[in-house]
């Protein structure tokens, strides 16, 4: 059973940050994280405004971070502060950056996460250009998995949805994140999850 990847983020820059939606951001992070965890990993970069999202969604499911996560950050940013929750996350990730070169440097680390595991689909949610490379990266490795860019929060995802023509499915009420994800990710809702 192979893991999904997240790529998300809260646009704060033009153009992305004209249709964002933070309350939708938050929804579906959060349905995300009701639906997978426990029972298929999760990886992600590290992002200020998700990585608190998931460690309150993660704390209400139950599960065992080790189990649940894996999460990747870049030294890049080390003079920066990483979000306290990173401390909650046992498996945490840090790849060495290309001294001076941020972009070689977010390259380094979507490859170490991108060749980290097995994944059978990605979710993308808001996001800024970022979210367009991973989507990119991700598709050229991972070309038979499940690329679902989530419209309704606006950002690169909305744009990534009409480029790549993803279309939710109709029975799916259009802010219904847990039945999509559910549907999308092939996960059943009675599914154990793995706690430890």
């Amino acid at each position: 059973m192979g893991a999904i990847f997240l790529s998300a983020s809260v646009p704060t820059r033009p153009p992305f940050d004209a249709d964002s939606r933070p309350q939708e951001i938050q929804a579906a992070i959060s349905a995300l994280a009701q639906v997978a965890l426990g029972r298929k990993k999760l990886v992600w970069g590290g992002h200020p405004a998700i990585t608190p999202l998931l460690w309150a969604a993660a704390q209400s499911v139950g599960v065992e971070y080790a189990v649940a996560v894996e999460l990747f950050q870049s030294r890049f940013f080390k003079d920066e502060d990483f979000p306290l929750e990173n401390k909650h996350f046992a498996n945490v990730t840090y790849v060495d950056p290309v001294p001076g070169d941020l972009t070689k440097s977010l390259h380094a680390m979507r490859l170490a996460m991108m060749t980290s595991t097995k994944f059978d689909a990605a979710v993308f949610i808001g996001g800024m250009e970022g979210v367009l490379d991973e989507y990119n990266m991700f598709a050229a490795t991972w070309p038979n998995a499940n690329c679902i860019p989530i419209a309704q929060t606006g950002g690169a995802a909305f744009r990534l949805a009409l480029d790549i023509g993803y279309q939710p499915p109709s029975e799916v009420a259009p802010l219904d994140f847990v039945a999509l994800f559910y549907r999308e990710l092939n996960i059943r809702p009675r599914q154990k999850r793995e706690l430890k």
